[in-house]
């Protein structure tokens, strides 16, 4: 890996991809917004740097982890961004859950620059971040692809080419839709479970031996809502997870798709942002509905 890497974006998720690309590369140039942050890439040996424009300078590669893509256009193509330093032939990999018509807009604006850009929604939430286990859906030309896959692949195990720029983005968000719809419904499954007076932890079992198993009953039940635990380490904030809904509702629309399940989870989603807080991680969707119904979602063994 002989080309020079930089790091934008150092949160939940930005911090253990940096960490295991920072394993992989041996030299890598950070910048966050929180010191403390960045410190703990510097502590195991990463350069940091005084602005997104610094680490330009100092990078032919720029890995970008920011909440929505209001952050990577800022940061790209704003005053003093990436691209008032970036050489021309950078590469800029977007791993943000951005809206694919924004990434294919900041795409373009960057090509006149002689910069390019691939978009690459990673799913697996901080556990697979810290595992280098992430799925990563790409969206951008064979030859962009093919120049960031030692990198990709230094953070992920799932790493699929889905198209052009903007495809990567758009995987993501249905990725996210599917996530948030099971959460919802799985949620209210066991909610009745527990009211009707079954043991949800049985009730899980039951299920992740049937046709009705997902993620959501393999792992995020037996792992948070059966234990009480909604931490952050659960996921990320529901206020990305509305965001990420709203970006496949959206293009439902703009394609004529109708989506009445899909609009109906946004709008629960909104509604459970609102009530519990935007930060509140997306597993919160079983708090809420415990809240709605009256009962606890807990193993048997649990008060």
């Amino acid at each position: 890996m002989a080309e020079r890497i930089g790091f934008i974006g150092l949160g939940n998720i930005g911090r253990p991809m940096a960490a295991n690309t920072l394993a992989k590369c041996k030299a890598l140039t950070v910048f966050d917004l929180s010191a403390d942050r960045v410190r703990t890439l510097t502590d195991a040996g990463a350069v940091a740097a005084e602005s997104v424009a610094d680490v330009a300078a100092a990078s032919d590669i720029i890995l970008l982890s920011l909440p929505t893509s209001a952050e990577v256009e800022t940061v790209l193509i704003g005053e003093q961004g990436v691209a008032s330093k970036a050489a021309k032939g950078t590469l800029v990999i977007d791993l943000t859950s951005g809206s694919p018509p924004r990434s294919k807009d900041i795409a373009a604006r960057l090509a006149e620059r002689g910069i390019h850009y691939i978009d690459a929604g990673v799913s697996g939430g901080v556990a697979g971040a810290e595992a280098a286990t992430l799925g990563i859906m790409i969206g951008g030309s064979d030859e962009d692809v093919a120049r960031a896959m030692p990198y990709l692949n230094a953070i992920g195990k799932t790493i699929l080419h889905m198209g052009p720029v903007g495809a990567g983005h758009m995987t993501k968000s249905l990725n996210n839709l599917l996530l948030a719809a099971n959460m919802v419904v799985a949620s209210e499954a066991l909610a009745l479970a527990a009211k009707a007076g079954l043991a949800p932890d049985k009730v899980v079992a039951a299920i992740n031996g049937s046709s009705g198993r997902s993620y959501i009953t393999e792992y995020r039940f037996p792992n948070f809502v059966l234990k009480g635990d909604y931490s952050s380490r659960g996921g990320m904030a529901m206020s990305l997870l509305v965001k990420d809904v709203a970006i496949a509702c959206d293009t439902a629309k703009t394609n004529g798709v109708t989506m009445f399940v899909g609009n109906l989870v946004h709008q629960m989603l909104m509604r459970i942002s609102d009530e519990l807080g935007p930060t509140a991680p997306n597993q919160s969707v079983a708090r809420a509905i415990e809240d709605w119904a009256g009962v606890k979602i807990r193993a048997s063994n649990d008060t």
